[in-house]
């Protein structure tokens, strides 16, 4: 298991301390390119597209609109069929080919979220675990949805992983300096007070750092670039969850997609906030088929 560390590459902080217009500019470019792909192929945007060029959609068009809400939750072998293709489309897009061109180009997966886990991650993922299940328990009240544990909504979960890669690992790490997730943070020692003690389990209240330029960001571990990064991610999971029939989930996509991209950040690996968005999703919804099946 890695362990959290201490910076010390300098050019990362001096990036982060410095940055250029042409780097933001670079970072622009590729939040452009990235938002439009996730638009068309992740969120509901490509329908809008003006004819033809929206006839593509056919690909995914049972997964958007009421055919969706009727069949998701149905265990026919055609609509199974039809999420595995879904899905499948889903990885090679967003995991598979960037996994590729990564390689091709000599980059390293850990600089988009690929990483060991560590110990402020397995800190961060067990609070997260405990707080998502309420928040779940709201989403599935408010859904307009059968609670159904069937095998397409048990396939769901496995998309989450090349989502998490595509808008937590490679948009978060390409707003970044150097074009990478920084490495696993400085963690200040546990002492002080009972409550600072337990903010710094849990790697907040932070002291400025060498690569700090604000104190209320520092006491988090972020710095204006790194906030700025997160809060875009999470504005992209918003818009793949916008014009779901469930208002609740939509809003709280938002939070939550901030909350992910900062583990994420945070650890240095996608694999943290994995989990809690499991549980979002597969807790609640066994707790309230179990409560209605008995």
């Amino acid at each position: 298991m890695q362990e959290s560390k201490v910076y010390t590459d300098s050019e990362y902080i001096e990036k982060t301390r410095n940055r250029s217009r042409k780097d933001w500019a670079i970072s622009i470019i590729y939040l452009i390119a990235i938002v439009i792909y996730i638009a068309l192929i992740w969120a509901r945007l490509a329908e809008l597209l003006p004819e033809p060029y929206n006839r593509w959609t056919f690909i995914y068009e049972p997964f958007i609109g009421q055919w969706w809400i009727d069949n998701f939750f149905l265990d026919k072998p055609e609509y199974v069929r039809l999420t595995i293709l879904w899905y499948i489309i889903c990885f090679v897009f967003s995991m598979l080919i960037p996994f590729i061109l990564f390689k091709l180009i000599g980059r390293k997966l850990t600089d988009f979220g690929i990483g060991m886990l560590n110990t402020l991650g397995i800190r961060l993922t067990s609070i997260a675990i405990l707080v998502s299940i309420p928040f779940g328990l709201w989403i599935q009240l408010a859904s307009p949805y059968p609670h159904k544990l069937s095998v397409m909504y048990i396939l769901s979960l496995f998309n989450k992983v090349p989502e998490h890669f595509l808008i937590c690992g490679i948009l978060t790490a390409f707003l970044l300096p150097l074009r990478r997730l920084p490495n696993p943070v400085y963690l200040a020692p546990i002492e002080g007070t009972k409550g600072r003690k337990v903010l710094r389990w849990l790697g907040i209240s932070q002291p400025m750092t060498v690569d700090s330029d604000n104190r209320a960001l520092a006491w988090f571990g972020l710095n204006w670039t790194s906030l700025f990064a997160i809060t875009v991610s999470g504005l992209a999971f918003f818009m793949i969850h916008l014009g779901r029939d469930n208002s609740v989930e939509m809003w709280l996509s938002l939070p939550g997609g901030i909350t992910i991209a900062y583990i994420t950040l945070r650890t240095h690996s996608i694999w943290h906030a994995i989990p809690a968005h499991w549980t979002l999703n597969l807790v609640p919804m066994g707790i309230i088929y179990l409560w209605d099946k008995y």
